[in-house]
């Protein structure tokens, strides 16, 4: 980790405890913004910084741009609350139950809620509803952009929506995570239609979370951050939770990262772990892990996890060619779901997708597949990936 990586961990922390700080003067503040952007943290840095008695460390020019994106955070979260109080509406009039999580929770636990950046916001409904959501929702304007899956996602007024039928999909570890949170709506506790998770199964939910980007790029600071949050203001027994997620073969890795959480914002606890690893593989790839990040060591590393062959040629064969149970969770191929027999067809229609609206991906992730440096990079992240329970 870097310096500046450090101080904005510092300076979340002191944001976080509402504590007033005073700037140091050796920070590279372009870079720090750079990573703020990265993390989706500059509501956060801007909270933190803009009361300093010292703000004129920062440049006018550079603190001009972080208040405006600061604002732009506001009008995106007012935009968000109004356009989610109608689909509210929308759905307890319908006599559709409903339970929000992740970003839309945890917004109300940091001091000023605007600054928890979202880029969507998280709903849960019962899975028999899913088509009468679908009805409802575009009778009332908002656009659907995707309808495959388990989750689906709608838009009205430039604010994104997912609405999802099971909280976890896809690997989150080594164990069965997505029996663990099977029916996570029956968990709620509702108030007419609108339902809340109880705050501790709301916490195992974000460890997991985590768990589930991990494995498939990484995650950044702001998750971290979440954490912290929800243990500041909430009561949570983190021997149950730990206990809890052991069923889903995620304690050793909530061990992980509450010890990270405790080192960064003094809250969680030590549980004796090294943290060195997961501080880096958190601070230093962005919000979702995938800035300067070798598309193709993750892919190499996937691989590993599934005992698939190694080899240039075999690494490309399955990018080219994924099975039928991983095609049918990409959002643009509707058409495949419950067929398996159209899984060719996918095969094309993915091609001619990705070359021309991922180009440049598709050039890097099949040029480095199978190199030498991408699968010393792969068996590093895997065996880091052993450690802390993963795989």
């Amino acid at each position: 980790m870097d310096k500046e990586q450090n101080y904005l961990i510092e300076l979340s922390r002191a944001y976080l405890n509402e504590e007033k700080i005073s700037l140091k003067s050796d920070i590279d503040y372009k870079h720090l913004y750079s990573l703020a952007r990265e993390h989706n943290l500059c509501g956060v840095l801007y909270c933190a910084v803009k009361n300093a008695e010292n703000r004129d460390m920062i440049e006018k020019e550079l603190f001009s741009r972080l208040e405006n994106t600061f604002f732009d955070l506001v009008y995106a979260s007012n935009m968000q609350v109004q356009t989610l109080d109608e689909l509210k509406a929308l759905l307890s009039q319908a006599q559709i139950r409903f339970v929000l999580f992740k970003g839309a929770v945890l917004r109300n636990l940091f001091p000023v809620a605007e600054s928890r950046s979202m880029g969507d916001t998280d709903l849960l409904i019962d899975k028999e509803n899913r088509d009468k959501v679908k009805e409802l929702l575009t009778a009332n304007g908002f656009a659907c952009k995707n309808s495959n899956g388990p989750v689906w996602d709608y838009e009205k007024n430039g604010v994104l929506f997912e609405i999802h039928t099971s909280v976890i999909n896809g690997r989150a570890g080594a164990g069965n995570v997505s029996e663990y949170f099977e029916n996570a709506v029956e968990r709620a506790v509702f108030n007419g239609y609108e339902g809340v998770f109880p705050d501790e199964y709301h916490f195992e939910y974000l460890i997991a979370h985590i768990a589930h980007h991990f494995c498939f790029y990484g995650a950044g600071i702001k998750l971290v951050l979440d954490l912290a949050a929800v243990l500041k203001k909430c009561n949570i027994d983190l021997d149950r939770a730990v206990s809890d997620l052991s069923e889903c073969l995620l304690s050793d890795f909530a061990k992980a990262i509450l010890s990270v959480c405790f080192k960064w914002y003094g809250v969680g606890r030590d549980f004796g772990k090294s943290t060195q690893k997961t501080e880096e593989f958190l601070a230093c790839h962005g919000a979702f892990g995938n800035s300067q990040r070798s598309t193709a060591a993750v892919l190499e590393r996937r691989a590993l996890e599934e005992n698939a062959s190694s080899g240039k040629i075999s690494s490309k064969i399955r990018l080219l060619f994924p099975s039928y149970e991983k095609m049918k969770e990409i959002p643009y191929i509707k058409f495949i779901e419950g067929r398996p027999y159209l899984t060719p067809l996918a095969w094309g229609y993915r091609f001619f997708y990705n070359l021309k609206n991922r180009k440049d991906f598709m050039k890097t992730a099949v040029r480095e597949l199978g190199s030498e440096e991408a699968r010393a990079q792969a068996a590093d992240e895997y065996d880091y990936f052993k450690e802390i329970g993963l795989v």
